[in-house]
């Protein structure tokens, strides 16, 4: 069984620091029997992450590109990630934040690859991706990980759930990406807007292909998370070694 210091410590031992831009894609069953009380297993996980950064800022996917389209509205409140869990408590994180007056934990208004921000920046950093057009524009919020010394953490799943290399992929080829349909985007003050949603380009399914570039180039490293395997990605180097892949692919 785990605690949250234990969690802590097994963060910190992955080189986090409190500064630290982190984002983090979960499976939140790998980490193992976590010790709970007045918390569950998915709020001591998000708590760990926090604490670890907290002098920075903590991205949690909330991703509802698969909800979107047989329901075409995006209602920062109301509309619950399909990702899993932890992304599922992110929000209602968010919720009582917003419900409190504080701004320092805050949902991104992405319709399809929102974030959960967590940090005294969170509304600074995810304000553009209220007039995002893209799944992954360059000033959005994975957009900016690569620009700004930014950290992934795969808890328990691949590369093929790492979303900043679907940046990676719109930046290489921006006319991949799906047609875009129209959405109804509500923000947390009932305020609706006409948006429109399009799909990452290409399967992420074919992602770890790029394991071994990105380990010859010290872009990932390795660790634990209770019992997750952990790949730790540094998404700078992550960007530069993936665009040089695809630059010796098409012979650039």
């Amino acid at each position: 069984m785990y605690t949250e210091k234990q969690l802590i410590a097994q963060i910190e031992s992955m080189g986090i620091r409190p500064d630290d831009l982190l984002t983090a894609h979960f499976s939140l069953k790998s980490v193992g029997t976590i010790v709970t009380a007045e918390k569950t297993g998915a709020e001591v996980v998000i708590d760990a992450l926090r604490y670890s950064v907290r002098d920075g800022l903590l991205l949690i996917p909330s991703h509802t590109y698969s909800n979107i389209r047989e329901f075409p509205v995006f209602d920062v409140r109301n509309t619950m990630p399909c990702i899993g869990a932890v992304p599922t408590v992110a929000v209602q994180y968010a919720n009582r934040a917003r419900d409190a007056g504080d701004p320092t934990i805050v949902r991104s208004l992405h319709p399809g690859h929102s974030v959960v921000a967590f940090g005294k920046t969170a509304a600074q950093y995810v304000a553009y991706d209220a007039k995002a057009a893209t799944p992954m524009p360059p000033f959005g919020s994975y957009g900016k990980l690569g620009r700004q010394n930014g950290k992934i953490l795969l808890i328990g799943v691949g590369l093929q759930n790492n979303t900043f290399i679907h940046a990676i992929d719109e930046f290489m080829a921006p006319n991949g990406i799906s047609a875009p349909y129209p959405i109804t985007v509500v923000d947390y003050d009932g305020n609706e807007s006409r948006r429109f949603a399009c799909n990452c380009m290409g399967p992420s399914a074919s992602y770890p292909k790029y394991q071994p570039y990105l380990e010859a180039s010290g872009a990932i490293t390795y660790g634990k998370l209770g019992e997750a395997h952990v790949i730790l990605c540094d998404a700078k180097k992550t960007w530069v070694t993936i665009v040089e892949v695809w630059n010796d692919l098409l012979g650039k």
